[in-house]
């Protein structure tokens, strides 16, 4: 019996950490990649920039669960990135990384916002340990399931259902991380270059229609649960997860 748990426990803990999403806004490739890599192992999904201006537009334009900002970036320093965030209202948690371990630094970073403030160099676990930290300030819960109107996403068991009918459906890896994404963006047109980057990462070949076979198969099941909830086609941009006959 433990030969068959424990690989399933493995599988369905990977998954579950894909609820957390980090976004990295450093310059230097080396680290930046070091980062992602060891963030990726820990079962998080990161997103990276390198330079202040994309990393602002990312941020703003996505859900981060947690930000880790270097201060000097090229275009928009990470000051100007923070206090822009903080302006806009946005809910991530920032952690700086920086070289500048000056106390006066570090009260300016966290007078203008920031969550934690973290100096190079650093130990990996102790990254890990501030992100578990700035998390639970922020009340990060990981939750069974995501809801969307009518429509319910367990993570635990990779089931699809629907409040208005009793039929479950069980999705997929791909589909399963392509209905989380929707549901962590409900309302929101996603790109179709955006959702590859996402679901298969920056690096891979897949081509888009691999995004349009996936969401054929999740607008069936979808269709099967009975949930008053649709995914549309946006033209020549991508798809958004909409209440069943709203307007865009």
């Amino acid at each position: 019996m433990r030969g068959i748990l424990c690989p399933l426990a493995h599988y369905i803990f990977q998954f579950r950490s894909i609820y957390m999403n980090i976004l990295i806004i450093e310059d230097e490739l080396h680290l930046q990649e070091a980062l992602a890599a060891s963030l990726k192992k820990e079962g998080y999904q990161t997103d990276c920039a390198s330079d202040g201006i994309s990393g602002l537009e990312l941020a703003l334009s996505d859900r981060y669960d947690v930000i880790l900002l270097d201060l000097m970036l090229p275009g928009l320093g990470g000051y100007q990135v923070l206090k822009q965030l903080r302006r806009e209202k946005t809910e991530s948690a920032v952690i700086i990384l920086s070289a500048k371990s000056e106390l006066e630094d570090k009260i300016a970073g966290l007078d203008f916002g920031a969550d934690d403030y973290l100096t190079k160099p650093f130990q990996m676990k102790e990254l890990f340990a501030r992100i578990r930290a700035v998390t639970r300030r922020h009340g990060e819960v990981v939750r069974d399931e995501l809801v969307f109107q009518d429509l319910y996403l367990n993570i635990r068991t990779f089931t699809l259902s629907s409040s208005a009918t009793s039929h479950t459906l069980t999705l997929g890896s791909k589909e399963f991380q392509l209905m989380e994404y929707l549901m962590r963006n409900p309302k929101q047109v996603i790109s179709r270059s955006r959702i590859t980057e996402k679901i298969w990462g920056y690096d891979s070949e897949v081509e888009y229609n691999n995004v349009d076979v996936y969401i054929s198969f999740l607008r069936k099941k979808l269709k099967h649960t009975g949930a008053h909830v649709e995914i549309r086609a946006v033209r020549g941009i991508g798809y958004t997860l909409q209440e069943a006959g709203a307007d865009l």
